[in-house]
């Protein structure tokens, strides 16, 4: 289990890491701060969310999240709305162009990992998804 963990890390950091993070975007064609991206990705996983769910989730203050969500908001790819729940506060939510954002991005992810896996074994890598789908339906399920 130590080299899985290890393993896991070291492609957890390559993953996030704000090189391979301005490479993604640099290769999605898409002009975004990594901050930008960071919150787009969010909003597009957890929407429609509180901008406070979201900083705890993120584990950060959530006025450092407050001029992204007004620039993605300015460019159309989030949108916020009132919460149902609470008319004092609002959800965001990714937006139609958001979405065509996000799927740029995440083809540009994509590509960057093929290349990591460009001189695999077709079957290594097909091995490597069950893998890891497995592992991520286990994340999902929870301890």
């Amino acid at each position: 289990m130590d080299e899985v963990a290890a393993a896991l890390a070291t492609v957890g950091n390559w993953m996030f890491s704000p090189a391979t993070r301005r490479r993604i975007m640099a290769s999605s064609g898409l002009e975004l701060s990594l901050g930008d991206y960071t919150l787009l990705a969010q909003v597009s996983l957890h929407a429609p969310v509180r901008l406070s769910v979201l900083a705890e989730l993120m584990e950060v203050d959530k006025s450092t999240l407050s001029p992204p969500a007004k620039r993605l908001e300015a460019r159309g790819f989030i949108e916020r709305r009132p919460d149902p729940a609470d008319a004092r506060a609002q959800l965001v939510s990714v937006t139609r162009a958001g979405k065509l954002a996000i799927g740029k991005l995440w083809k540009a992810r994509a590509a960057a990992v093929a290349a990591l896996l460009s001189d695999w074994d077709p079957a290594d890598v097909e091995r490597l998804a069950a893998g890891l789908g497995a592992l991520s339906e286990a994340i999902k399920k929870g301890p």
